[in-house]
């Protein structure tokens, strides 16, 4: 009986069950197609940037290798290493050609235009992306249109309300002239960066006793660094390469700034090549700096932004 019980619960116990594979959900079958288009597309870029990087790179080592060479070098070996090291070309461009004044004349010029695009900019910035009234959408549509201008329409306006205003001829008239053009481009990359600043932290500074004035200083202005520093970059690089309204607007070599004065270098020794790209270094060199600055200003600020977006 014990043998035929036994017999009995094993023929009841069930089969154990399949295993079975999990489903993906959302699988999309394998296809070769696709990975090819990718990596096709990915070398097309990789290829188009390293190539842009690689001519503008290489214009830049020729023009400076140049810098140190005379005439003879020049001809001799175009793209061969200098055979010394040797400023004089600098030198002579810095104090012989003045271009140590015209380098000072467009710093000025090009650091009170980001001075004053920062102060306005960011006032008018943060009145339109904070604040709701009547006429907010006119007073920025009136910015966005002063993007579409284009700048050769406006050379010979400005030249007479510089005239008529006595500021012809002088850096603050150039000044306030550069303030003018790039203040759309300002307002507009500060508004679209400022109203993605969420609203909490505005109303948490105002409900800790913060008046307007000190939420726009010590919440709005230290979250917008990135955006900032993009517009002074921008700005700075715009005002410090601008030819056509300084040469309209400035007529006295004392004030000239670097792209007037590097015109009048090139035309006034012409077959110097070697100075000619020691002066086109001097304009390079401080573009560069300031860049180098505001790109660490950039990871600075987008590191330590409060809680956004």
């Amino acid at each position: 009986m014990a043998t035929d019980n036994t017999v009995l619960k094993s023929e009841t116990v069930p089969n154990p069950p399949e295993e079975r594979k999990p489903v993906m959900k959302n699988h999309k079958p394998y296809k070769t197609g696709d990975t090819t288009k990718k990596v096709t597309a990915n070398i097309l870029k990789y290829t188009f940037i390293w190539g842009y990087f690689a001519i503008t790179f290489g214009l830049f080592v020729w023009v400076l290798m140049t810098s140190f060479k005379d005439n003879r070098e020049i001809f001799s070996s175009p793209f061969g290493l200098p055979e010394s090291i040797e400023f004089s070309n600098y030198i002579f461009a810095l104090f012989e050609v003045n271009m140590s004044m015209y380098l000072w004349n467009s710093l000025l010029v090009a650091l009170a235009t980001v001075l004053f695009c920062f102060i306005l900019g960011s006032t008018v910035s943060f009145v339109l992306s904070r604040f709701k009234f009547r006429g907010n959408f006119f007073i920025y549509m009136l910015f966005i249109i002063g993007l579409t201008i284009p700048l050769q329409s406006l050379i010979f306006p400005m030249f007479f309300k510089m005239h008529t205003i006595g500021l012809r001829d002088t850096l603050i008239g150039l000044i306030i002239v550069y303030t003018a053009l790039n203040l759309p481009k300002t307002v507009f990359l500060l508004v679209g960066f400022m109203k993605g600043i969420p609203k909490e932290m505005e109303e948490a500074a105002i409900i800790d006793g913060c008046n307007y004035w000190q939420v726009f200083s010590k919440v709005i202005i230290p979250m917008s660094k990135p955006a900032l520093a993009t517009v002074g970059i921008l700005v700075f690089i715009s005002a410090w390469n601008e030819y056509i309204f300084a040469t309209v607007l400035i007529s006295s070599d004392a004030i000239s700034t670097l792209p007037l004065g590097l015109a009048s270098f090139q035309s006034s020794h012409l077959s110097e090549y070697g100075l000619i790209a020691a002066g086109v270094i001097i304009s390079i060199i401080p573009v560069l700096i300031v860049y180098m600055i505001f790109q660490e200003q950039i990871i600075k600020g987008m590191a330590s932004g409060a809680v956004k977006g």
